[in-house]
This record gives C-alpha cells, structure tokens and sequence, in this order.
C-alpha cells in the first residue's frame, strides 16, 4: 500500500536528535524544580526567623513586665533585688551586686522561649519638680536560638511631695486651654500643651518628654518661666485609702456636723446629695465617699482647723457604680460651691482612687463667688478633673486630666509640698522608656548595646 501523500514522516537524522531534546527538557523541569525548592526553603527559613525573632520580642517583654511584676510586689529597698527561687517558685529579697544590678533571672516560657532579666539598683532623681526613684531592667528574650533584648527605664512616684512642686496643675494627658484661663504657677502634662485665646501661665509650661507647647492668639507664658519639655515623664503614686472606707467621720454627718436645709445623706452607700441651699459643714478629720452632689446654691463648708481633712473617694468597683458611663464622683453645680474657712489648701485634701477600667470624674460646674478662692487640694491620677464657669482655686491639682474652660483661675500654694502620701509603696510603672538594644551587651554593663 502506498503512503498517503500528506502524512508526515520521520528521517533517519531527525529520529537521532529527539530523544537528547526530551531529555534537556526533563533536566531543565527538574533545575527549575531544585530551584523552587530551594527558594521555598529559604522562604520558609526566613519566614520562621522572623516568626521566632518576634516571639523571642514577646519574651523579653514579659520579662521586664515580671521584674516590675515582683518589685511592686515585694517593694525591696534601693539598694536590693527580688530573687525568684526557681525550684520552689517563690520569691524572696537580696542586696544587688557590686556593680549595682542584681542577679540575672531566667523563666523558661515553654515551646522554646525563655527570657533573662537583671534589674539595677533605684538611685533617686529630682525632676519635674517630684521626688522619684529609677531602675533599669534589662531583658533577652530567646526562641529556638534567636535573640531579642531591650531596656525599660523606669520611675516610681515616692509620694513625697504627693503634688509637683511649683506646679499648679499636672495632667497625665494633654491639655488645651482657652478663653480667659488663668494659671498662676506651673503647668505640667505627659503630653502636649495647647494655650489659646488670652490663657496665661505665670509658671513653667513643662510639656512631656517629645511633647511641644503651642501659643496661639493672644496666650501667653509669663516672661522667665521655662516652656522646655520635660526629660521625664511625670510619675503619679496611686491614692492610698489607708482604712478610711471602714474607719471614718461619717457618722458625724447631720450630728456631729451641722446641716441646714436639703441634705440627704446614706451611709450605706456613702452618697452625699445637697440641693436647694442645704448647707454642711464639715469638722472631722477623714471622710469616704462613693459620690457628692452640690446643687442649686448649696455649700459645703471646712470648719476652721489646723490638721487636715481628707475627703476620700473610693473606687467606682467598691461602690458598686454602673459600669457604663462617666462615674461623677464629686459633682458641683447650679451656683453650689465649696467654702474653706481656712487659707491653708491643705486643710481640704480630696482624694480621688478612682478606676484604670472605667472613666470618673470630678466636676466644678458652677457660676461661683469670682471673688472667693475655692482653697483645697485635688489628687484624681485615675480621673479627670473639669472647671469651668468663674470658678476660682487655691491650691494644686493632679489628674489622669484636667478640663479649664471660660475664666477659671488656678494659683499655685508652696504649702501643698507638706502633702506626703500615706503610704512609702513605690510603683514602678511600664509606660514608655523601652528601647530596643543588640542581641548580646557589648560591655561589661548589662545595659551596654542600649
């Protein structure tokens, strides 16, 4: 049979070339095969790197978070360490090195982290105008061979003075003041400060570490005052309650201490309502509190006394306070006011635990007597504290922030630095101060490579 006229054929010269073609084609596949591996090899490789480098990140953290963990709890001398025991897990006190750090403790994490930490010994600083003590924490972290380490500055409030010296006003956030805001003494924030229209500070104008002062329209700062920005944050000691939620002079309310008028008072929760001219006049020592309310020309009054009163407002958890909302704490309004017949502010201290978990206040909303001084002292770290409408203040406020508005007025007294607080507790507080160093110290000091 005769082949078909168009049906193609092989010749003898091309059979020979294509089998060394199949076979360059199957060795280039399998090249760029190796070649894909490889690469998602090395993909992997890194992409695990960096999964261990991020965890041995998280290490170090928790390390310094435990070291701060145990010196609040243990609350050692300066010039002593919190040692953990790591057979029994328990934690005991120890005199630093030599060279002032205390010895390296080491927590294994499971899964194949683990972290190092070593604190130094706290040395004192004056700064801002408040009396701090520091330590340094230094902390690796490891994962799977892969090594991060960082360094925490960290201060604690001693409490003495309890207020800022000079300071007649400082906010752990940032403030902006307007209208006719007066301020005569210091201004101090953790963050920025904003002065507008015709606000005035005769005092520093401190703003927080990084943080800038901003003039705009007519504010001024007095001439001579510092406007530079703080080298450390402003350190706050937690509201020390002592047992004055149990131990108290609340039951000389409407006895002991007159009232006149509309006052309603409960014992059982501590809530102190004036309304319509009511008038009380306090003459204890210490008070606790869940809530007061000034309203309609009511007033409260500081008899004449030489040692202090504290008022003391507890915690919005402990006085079973909804959990939505802004808790006002004490709360003055509708030409209400509160009358010291004494000039000293710290006659009048008011203490304000309020919450880290939920928003409280202490509010002065009232048109007050231009003429008079309200002379006391506010200490809310947990709150914000709001004046506005006319209402003037002698004395010193420290808040977690504080609101000015219209033509409040503020006057620093130096006899707010006698106020210490009841407890020597020193917090030491995570916040900022972290930095990132080399993976090994790069000196003898455990902080070198920071």
């Amino acid at each position: 049979m005769e082949a078909h006229p168009h049906r193609m054929s092989l010749r003898k010269d091309e059979r020979g070339v294509a089998l060394p073609v199949a076979l360059s084609i199957l060795f280039l596949v399998a090249g760029l095969t190796t070649i894909a591996a490889k690469a998602g090899v090395v993909s992997n490789h890194f992409s695990q790197r960096d999964r261990n480098s991020q965890r041995a990140l998280a290490a170090a953290n928790a390390g310094v978070e435990a070291t701060i963990y145990q010196l609040n709890l243990l609350q050692p001398r300066s010039l002593e360490c919190v040692i953990k025991n790591t057979a029994t897990n328990t934690l005991a006190i120890a005199t630093a090195d030599s060279d002032g750090w205390c010895l390296n403790q080491t927590e294994d994490l499971g899964d194949g982290a683990s972290y190092t930490a070593r604190a130094s010994s706290a040395v004192s600083l004056n700064t801002n105008g408040q009396l701090l003590v520091q330590r340094k924490i230094v902390s690796t972290g490891t994962v799977n061979g892969v090594k991060r380490r960082v360094l925490l500055t960290t201060n604690a409030a001693t409490g003495a003075p309890l207020f800022a010296s000079h300071y007649a006003a400082v906010s752990l956030s940032s403030v902006d003041y307007g209208n006719s805001v007066f301020i005569n003494g210091g201004v101090g924030s953790n963050g920025n400060i904003t002065l507008r229209n015709t606000a005035e500070v005769c005092g520093a104008a401190t703003p927080g570490p990084g943080k800038t002062l901003t003039l705009a329209n007519s504010a001024t700062v007095c001439p001579g005052y510092s406007t530079s920005p703080a080298s450390t944050n402003f350190v706050f000691a937690p509201v020390d309650q002592g047992t004055s939620a149990t131990q108290n002079d609340n039951s000389r309310i409407c006895a002991a201490d007159t009232c006149t008028g509309s006052v309603s008072w409960n014992a059982a929760t501590r809530t102190l309502t004036l309304t319509n001219s009511g008038t009380l006049t306090l003459s204890g020592n210490t008070y606790s509190f869940c809530k007061v309310e000034l309203r309609n020309t009511s007033q409260l009054r500081i008899a004449a006394r030489s040692t202090p009163l504290r008022m003391y407002f507890d915690t919005p958890e402990a006085c079973g306070a909804p959990t939505s909302g802004t808790y006002q704490q004490l709360l003055l309004s509708q030409s209400s006011g509160i009358t010291n017949l004494n000039t000293d502010p710290t006659t009048l201290q008011v203490m304000v635990a309020g919450s880290a978990s939920r928003a409280t206040s202490v509010e002065f909303n009232n048109l007050g007597d231009p003429t008079l001084d309200v002379v006391m002292t506010i200490y809310a770290p947990n709150s914000t504290v709001q004046f506005q409408n006319s209402t003037q203040m002698r004395g010193a406020i420290a808040a977690k922030s504080i609101l000015l508005q219209n033509s409040v007025e503020l006057t620093y007294d130096e006899r707010v630095t006698d106020i210490t607080s009841l407890n020597s507790a020193r917090l030491f507080q995570l916040g900022t101060g972290f930095q990132e160093c080399t993976g090994l110290a790069t000196g003898n000091a455990p902080d070198s490579g920071c």
